[in-house]
Parts: C-alpha cells; sequence; structure tokens
C-alpha cells in the first residue's frame, strides 16, 4: 500500500511535468525575442570557436606527426646511404687488393723470367758454337776439311746456306752470337746488333 508520502511526491511529479509541459507549449507557441537570438547567436560563436580550436590542434597535431615520421625515412635514407658507401668502399678495397696481388704476380713471374733469361745468355757465354743446322753442316762439310772442328758458318735466319761466311746485316742475332761464341768472342749478350757486328767485324780483321 502507497503511503501518503509517495502519493505527495506522485501528485508533486506530475504537477512539474504537467508545469514544463506546459512552459514548452508557450515557448513554442511564442516568437523569439532579440535577446534570445543573441543567446543563441553567441552559443553558435562558442561552438564554431571550440570547432575551430579542436581543428587546429588536429592539424598541429597532423603537422608533427608528418614532422616525425618525416624524420624517420630522413634518417632511413641517410642509413641506407651509408650502409651502400660502406659496401662501395669495401667491394673497393678487395678490388684493389685483388689488382695489388696481381701485379705482384706479375712482378714475380716477369722477375723469374729475366733470372731465367740472365741464366741462358751466361749459359750461352761459356757453352761453345750452337750446334749447326743438318743442312748447313752437310754443306760445311763438304767446303771445309776433315781436320778443321770449327765452323765460321752460323745459322743465318734463311733456309739457304749463304754464299759468304762473313757476318753481315742481312744475319740475325741469333746467328750472329752464335758466331761470336764459336769464334771465342766475349761479352756479346749485352751487344745490339750493330756493336756486336762492328765487334765481330774488328775481331775478324784481327784475325
Amino acid at each position: 500500500m502507497a503511503t501518503k508520502t509517495d502519493k505527495k511526491s506522485e501528485t508533486k511529479a506530475v504537477k512539474k511535468a504537467e508545469a514544463k509541459k506546459t512552459e514548452g507549449k508557450k515557448l513554442k507557441n511564442s516568437e523569439p525575442t532579440k535577446s534570445d537570438l543573441k543567446a543563441e547567436a553567441k552559443m553558435l560563436k562558442k561552438a564554431l570557436a571550440e570547432d575551430t580550436a579542436l581543428a587546429e590542434k588536429a592539424a598541429a597535431k597532423a603537422k608533427k606527426q608528418l614532422k616525425k615520421e618525416r624524420g624517420k625515412v630522413r634518417a632511413q635514407l641517410q642509413k641506407a646511404k651509408e650502409l651502400a658507401e660502406k659496401i662501395a668502399r669495401k667491394d673497393e678495397a678487395r678490388a684493389r687488393k685483388l689488382l695489388k696481388k696481381k701485379n705482384t704476380l706479375v712482378e714475380e713471374i716477369a722477375a723469374t723470367v729475366e733470372i731465367e733469361a740472365e741464366k741462358l745468355e751466361k749459359a750461352a757465354e761459356k757453352s761453345p758454337a750452337t750446334p749447326t743446322p743438318v743442312a748447313e753442316s752437310v754443306t760445311i762439310a763438304k767446303r771445309a776439311p776433315a781436320t778443321r772442328t770449327r765452323s765460321r758458318v752460323p745459322n743465318t735466319g734463311t733456309s739457304a746456306v749463304r754464299a759468304s761466311t762473313e757476318p753481315s746485316e742481312s744475319w740475325t742475332m741469333v746467328a750472329l752470337r752464335s758466331y761470336a761464341g764459336s769464334n771465342g768472342v766475349t761479352g756479346y749478350s749485352r751487344l745490339n746488333k750493330s756493336e756486336l757486328l762492328a765487334k765481330l767485324r774488328g775481331t775478324d780483321s784481327l784475325d
């Protein structure tokens, strides 16, 4: 059962609702006053200012975020650039190392060849005349006496046997050196062709 207090509260609430309903009807039926328009304009202006502030705040935040992302991209680009330069330096150093190794190997081979050439020259100076080819040996044997052991006709670089047994410009360096060795001439390995010819001709004139 409802008490008197509950009934009073219920009656008061009903009266309050009816009063609000009546006031709402009055406001609906009545035209807005100048003060109402000013208040509404002020409210709209305030709302617009708040929205503008929020928009500016969001734009500033987006700009800050964009700047931050741009900084990250720049840092990544710089890191990639440094990595590429590091790789390029490593490749260049590797290429230089390989080139140096190759040059060293070439120098070693050249030195070995030079040493062998010097050995061959010394051996040629110490050894007797180079063996005469078979065709020339047969011709010389026919011309020379049987008791003669030294031949002064070396290989002159042609297939035919030359009529002259004296060294000339037509002889090759091999033939001239062979001739010098067979005639006991020393120090001819470092002479050029003209110097060797002069030396041989001088030796022949002394003979």
